[in-house]
């Protein structure tokens, strides 16, 4: 097989700094042409490519990982160094496209070797580097014509400036100058991957789940919903603690430099089938009042590609314990 072979393993402390690599001499590698192709398939082979710019060359293929469309890109960037490359950093994009989180991973690259590099023409040689995923080591040939980066400069999205600076948005669905419910974002960190990224999570909270409940139909198992379109009724619904599907949509926030990969799952794994169409989108919810419970709903508008966010109207039923109907 053309694309990998494997050799021992050899362990990296992922603390341990791996020195820089740069390199000037040529080496006779037997790299031929037919090392363009990274992965040799029939119908689909993955196919090196490689742009460069005045500072920097980046080399990538893609490959398909999945039934539903997702690939994983394998990229790595060079600094030009006078006429010699220095490995700057390495990297696999999973693009989980509609059935998967997509997500950046940095690759370690052990050493490198060039057979040739006619500046801003061929480079051809040899990547040794760590799978990020099986922790494997694996040295990979590539045969590649560059061409110009003809990418085009975009803007960076971050979630504060996206919708950050609009909530939280505080409810207060009986006019008692009291907020009964939050439209919020919560921020996770994660800093085990690497590179860390921060991931953020639109959704509704209660201020008091006691006494404001957010409501879900009666389910015999979950995920319990909590975003209705009509017609629906505060009939047979219930609040559940566990297995609630309270995630309006999530953002993914790449530290340095992969912020360009900084992306909305766009309701792609929360409520694809009920956000994405043109039907209202409410809350249903009850409060406990004077020891009786009235119910309501919040109706809401959420666009996450143009960073909008807004509360539209709510209701709450003055009579107890009566049941709310939208159709």
């Amino acid at each position: 097989m053309i694309f990998f072979s494997c050799s021992n393993q050899q362990k990296i402390d992922e603390f341990e700094e791996i020195p820089e690599i740069i390199k000037c001499d040529f080496e006779n590698l037997q790299v031929t042409e037919n090392d363009s192709i990274a992965i040799s398939n029939t119908l689909n082979p993955a196919i090196w490519k490689g742009f460069y710019s005045a500072t920097s060359i980046i080399i990538n293929f893609t490959k398909n990982v999945g039934d539903d469309g997702e690939t994983e890109k394998f990229s790595v960037v060079f600094q030009k160094i006078n006429n010699c490359l220095k490995v700057e950093r390495a990297y696999k994009f999973y693009d989980g496209k509609d059935v998967d989180i997509s997500a950046i991973t940095e690759v370690t690259i052990l050493d490198f070797s060039i057979q040739n590099y006619s500046i801003d023409e061929l480079f051809t040689g040899i990547i040794n580097y760590i799978d990020p995923h099986d922790k494997e080591t694996y040295y990979i040939k590539f045969w590649i014509e560059l061409h110009p980066d003809v990418t085009e400069p975009t803007n960076i999205l971050t979630f504060e400036n996206c919708l950050g600076n609009k909530i939280p948005i505080e409810i207060d669905i009986n006019n008692d100058k009291i907020t009964d419910f939050q439209l919020i974002a919560e921020e996770i960190k994660d800093e085990g991957n690497k590179p860390k990224f921060s991931y953020f999570t639109i959704k509704l909270i209660s201020t008091n789940p006691t006494n404001n409940k957010i409501l879900s139909p009666k389910r015999s198992n979950s995920p319990y919903i909590v975003v209705f379109e009509p017609p629906f009724s505060s009939e047979n619904t219930e609040q559940y603690f566990g297995g609630v599907k309270n995630e309006l949509d999530v953002f993914y926030q790449f530290e340095p430099p992969y912020e360009n990969y900084n992306y909305f799952l766009s309701n792609k794994l929360t409520y694809k089938e009920i956000l994405t169409n043109n039907k209202k989108d409410y809350f249903v919810i009850s409060l406990f009042i004077g020891g009786k419970r009235y119910f309501g709903w919040i109706q809401f508008e959420l666009d996450t590609a143009n960073c909008s966010i807004k509360i539209v109207d709510t209701f709450l039923n003055p009579i107890a314990d009566e049941p709310i109907f939208v159709n």
